[in-house]
């Protein structure tokens, strides 16, 4: 409810607030977005009041930033808060001028590469915690700390199995290859579903040219800049790993005992070996790149008959595994 000015009934009336899709065309473009209007309790004409007509104005101009690639300004005034970080010291957090995010939130367009941080970080507390603690000179220590605690609220609150999984390993192990963290991920799905009888991450896996791939936290997170600077301690790790169940816990601990001390190169060629990634590429040349998915009926079926074959008690167990496949590697490397 609230109230408006009617032009049929000549006088400001209390109105009820209705949702629908607005279409407008604007350069060439159809752009498609939610709008609201009031309806008035007396005559039952249009009569919307004006803050809401300018949340649809702001509506529209977010939808024309989407449809190009910008970051829309309702995420741009979420992220200070959300952080718990100012404007000016966030801007320094982020590597920009000093003065950047206090514009943007004035109305300034970033560009599309500023926008695509933006939305990075709005997207995944874990992106943020990354470039936090890459920066944490760009702020005091009391600073820092309020911001990383926020941050710690929104991962443990908001984030995906994947990502909380992601930050679990990468605050134990100190340290992680891109290459690595995603194989390390597929076998704490793979040891979820032996001895859980269910996943721990939902999100799609990929037969990638370098092994298995959870393409949406690669993008995500841009793994590909992920430096041992970057990685954030204990802390971190406690209050991800509450999040989990213990039999969670104790595959991921399984994971970072058994699994992440391998190079990022020997975790690739041993799932270059395995059935899910190999069937997922069967229509694949060597070499190719490939966004065929590997199923998790392929996964949860290599990873039973895995335990059932080493008489796996627990987790920790695929230790025996690994070591073979270091034997069988080394094997077939001898001419």
């Amino acid at each position: 409810m609230g109230k408006a000015f009617c032009e049929h009934c000549r006088e400001y009336v209390d109105v009820s607030l209705v949702t629908e899709k607005e279409v407008t065309e604007f350069e060439g473009m159809r752009y498609v977005y939610p709008v609201r209007y009031g309806v008035c309790q007396r005559c039952g004409g249009r009569a919307t009041p004006d803050e809401v007509q300018a949340e649809n104005q702001r509506s529209f101009l977010d939808a024309v930033r989407t449809e190009n690639g910008i970051v829309s300004q309702r995420t741009i005034e979420a992220i200070p808060e959300r952080y718990n970080i100012g404007k000016r010291p966030l801007s320094k957090v982020l590597g920009w001028g000093e003065q950047s995010y206090s514009r943007f939130i004035e109305g300034d367009i970033p560009s599309r590469e500023y926008s695509k941080t933006i939305s990075r970080i709005d997207r995944s507390p874990l992106a943020y915690l990354l470039i936090l603690h890459t920066n944490t000179r760009a702020l005091t220590d009391l600073a820092f700390r309020k911001s990383k605690e926020a941050a710690m609220r929104a991962l443990t609150s908001t984030s995906s199995a994947a990502e909380r999984a992601a930050a679990y390993i990468l605050a134990k192990t100190g340290s992680s290859s891109p290459l690595g963290l995603q194989k390390e991920l597929y076998y704490a799905n793979g040891l979820c579903e032996a001895f859980l009888g269910r996943p721990l991450v939902s999100e799609r896996c990929e037969a990638w040219t370098r092994g298995p791939v959870y393409p949406r936290l690669w993008e995500t997170l841009e793994l590909r800049s992920v430096r041992e600077e970057s990685m954030f301690g204990q802390e971190v790790a406690e209050a991800v790993g509450k999040t989990f169940s213990p039999e969670e816990r104790e595959v991921l601990e399984a994971v970072i005992s058994r699994i992440a001390c391998y190079s990022p190169f020997a975790l690739q060629d041993f799932t270059h070996r395995e059935a899910p990634w190999r069937e997922a590429r069967t229509d694949v040349p060597d070499g190719e790149p490939s966004t065929n998915e590997i199923s998790e009926e392929s996964v949860r079926r290599f990873f039973h008959a895995l335990k059932e074959r080493y008489r796996m008690q627990k987790p920790a167990d695929i230790g025996e595994y690994m070591q073979d496949m270091v034997k069988e590697l080394q094997g077939s490397r001898i001419p």
